[in-house]
């Protein structure tokens, strides 16, 4: 392996072994010795990849959109029309959803009730990622009533509506342990936007 192939391996499995310690444990609760004992890696290693823990953190979200993204992208994209897109958000998140008493929750929403600061460098990964899930449900919405003689802010609001059912679902979810507040959300969606064809 090459010194390059090497560093770069380090550094994943460091963004790897923080992504999970952080979202079970807290940020707070979860010291940088405990990362770099858990990655096995030398504290210079840590160093050399991430300035603070903070920094690490966001590396980490940054990282946990890219995938959450993908997957939901990819998912959605198997429905063959636009109704059946905006209803396969919810059975994506019903089989994301872990209906146990483990449940944690979404990573994002979770670090809010950390970093209490609105305009924080987390809270603003948070709001990133936040925004990019409601264009990709504005995206679907325009799909959806496409030729339809919707005005822009009827799309934007419909969006908004969209979101704050998928959002109320991630959150309601994990305290409930059990995927009936996506069920609920998904239903509440399908009458609202006439989603069963």
């Amino acid at each position: 392996m090459t010194a390059t192939a090497e560093k770069t391996n380090l550094r994943e499995r460091l963004v790897e072994t923080a992504t999970k310690l952080f979202y079970e444990n807290g940020y707070r609760a979860t010291g940088i010795n405990e990362i770099i004992d858990a990655a096995e890696i030398a504290k210079a290693s840590f160093y050399h990849h991430f300035k603070t823990k903070e920094d690490l953190l966001i590396t980490c979200l940054q990282k946990r959109h890219d995938q959450i993204m993908g997957d939901l992208r990819q998912y959605i994209a198997k429905g063959d029309t636009p109704a059946q897109r905006i209803r396969r958000v919810f059975f994506w998140l019903a089989e994301s959803c872990q209906c146990s008493g483990t449940s944690l929750g979404c990573a994002f929403l979770n670090m809010t009730s950390e970093f209490r600061e609105a305009e924080g460098r987390v809270r603003e990964v948070v709001k990133w990622h936040k925004n990019a899930l409601r264009e990709l449900l504005y995206e679907l919405i325009a799909a959806r009533y496409l030729g339809q003689g919707k005005t822009e802010d009827e799309l934007s609001n419909a969006a908004a509506e969209l979101y704050l059912l998928v959002e109320g679902a991630l959150a309601a979810s994990p305290v409930q342990c059990c995927t009936w507040p996506i069920e609920t959300a998904r239903k509440l969606a399908e009458g609202h936007f006439d989603l069963m064809e």
